[in-house]
């Protein structure tokens, strides 16, 4: 039996690819290598506004929605920014990428739990993928593919896909803290080193807490529950923390014929965050867009599936390369810094530029505009004349 598309991954890009392309009448099957859909994730589940209105995603996983964070600098000086409508919803992983694969199975896709693809190579007019199951080794063909393996990049290197080239780190435990009443984010080099750690009131006091780092974020996650700002709140003990790699830079190639990679497997995350589900959603949506259009005039040639790279380089690029320089920009700032942008907000000129231009998910507006202004630069400068991006001393 020859597929029309096998999707390999049950996660939010997977489910989501699947999904537009069953509504659209494609005989879809994918592939997931745990037993159970939405097995226990460490995101921190935030996704904005822009995501819901925008795409047909499940409303039943959203836990509480968010209309302000609490800015922290490494001196204790906070800001608290702010909106008169929801920015956010947080959402049960587990519960929203159960719901996604609902969602495709009702539009008639077929999904194959414990089994994992192990392999896939071309064939005339189409690609096989081999894969390992409850019954065995066994191959089936696909008219096209779509690879949604999040991190785990094992196909790319048999398709010659180079992976992405960097990687951050985000560490994340859930504890009862007290006091948490809107998302808080701790910034400063102590906290981790040109990143940020954060807190996400789920209810009931119970809080995700966690850290995004280059390479060492359980070390900092360890510290940031030990801090004063956080340390005196916990009312439990944090459990075993868990961590996982986030890529920050999106593959140089997401398209072979007859293949797209989707979501962290192409490396399409915000660079400032590491926030990668509406991304996901929305290239999974153009993937689905660029094959249904390859089986309306048959062909899944390089040159048709590249259309899809440009299409979502088109969508998210500016984003993507406006959030890499602003993460290696954050890197150089000195605690010191950070403490005058954070002190600035109090400015309302500066307050102003905020709700201008921020936002939660595309956040190249708002770069753009701070890196323009004279707050930015007042404070960029005093840091380039102190010891060329070397810490201040006493930091």
């Amino acid at each position: 039996m020859i597929h029309d598309v096998v999707v390999i991954g049950a996660g939010p890009a997977g489910s989501y690819a699947a999904y537009c392309l069953a509504v659209r009448g494609y005989d879809v099957v994918v592939l997931e290598e745990d037993p159970l859909v939405g097995k226990p994730t460490y995101c921190s589940g935030l996704i904005g506004l822009e995501a819901f209105a925008k795409h047909n995603l499940p409303i039943n996983a959203i836990i509480r929605s968010f209309t302000a964070a609490r800015f922290y600098s490494p001196y204790g000086t906070e800001a608290l920014v702010s909106s008169d409508r929801p920015v956010a919803y947080v959402v049960d992983r587990g519960e929203f990428d159960r719901s996604l694969a609902r969602q495709a199975q009702e539009a008639g896709a077929r999904y194959r739990l414990a089994t994992k693809c192990i392999g896939i190579s071309h064939v005339d007019g189409g690609i096989t993928a081999e894969i390992r199951g409850l019954e065995g080794e066994e191959r089936i063909r696909a008219r096209a593919g779509i690879v949604a393996t999040g991190v785990k990049y094992n196909l790319l290197n048999g398709l010659g896909i180079a992976r992405p080239k960097r990687f951050m780190e985000a560490a994340q435990v859930e504890v009862r803290m007290r006091d948490v009443k809107e998302v808080e984010v701790y910034l400063g080099r102590k906290i981790s080193p040109g990143s940020f750690g954060w807190a996400i009131p789920l209810g009931n006091e119970t809080v995700r807490l966690g850290i995004c780092n280059g390479g060492k974020a359980i070390r900092y996650l360890q510290g940031l529950l030990e801090n004063p700002l956080i340390k005196p709140r916990l009312l439990d003990q944090a459990p075993r923390i868990k961590s996982k790699p986030i890529p920050i830079s999106p593959v140089k190639r997401s398209y072979l014929d007859h293949v797209l990679l989707v979501g962290d497997a192409a490396g399409q995350v915000k660079p400032t965050t590491g926030g990668g589900i509406h991304y996901s959603i929305l290239c999974a949506e153009i993937a689905a867009r660029t094959l249904d259009e390859a089986f309306r005039v048959g062909n899944f040639g390089e040159r048709q599936m590249a259309m899809y790279e440009s299409r979502w380089r088109k969508e998210i690029g500016v984003e993507l390369r406006t959030g890499s320089f602003f993460r290696r920009l954050g890197g150089w700032l000195s605690d010191y810094q950070i403490d005058y942008l954070i002190r600035s907000y109090r400015n309302p000129a500066l307050r102003d530029l905020v709700q201008r231009t921020a936002a939660f998910e595309r956040h190249s507006g708002f770069i753009l505009t701070l890196c323009c202004s004279q707050f930015f630069w007042d404070s960029f400068w005093a840091r380039l004349k102190s010891k060329v991006f070397r810490p201040l001393s006493g930091e």
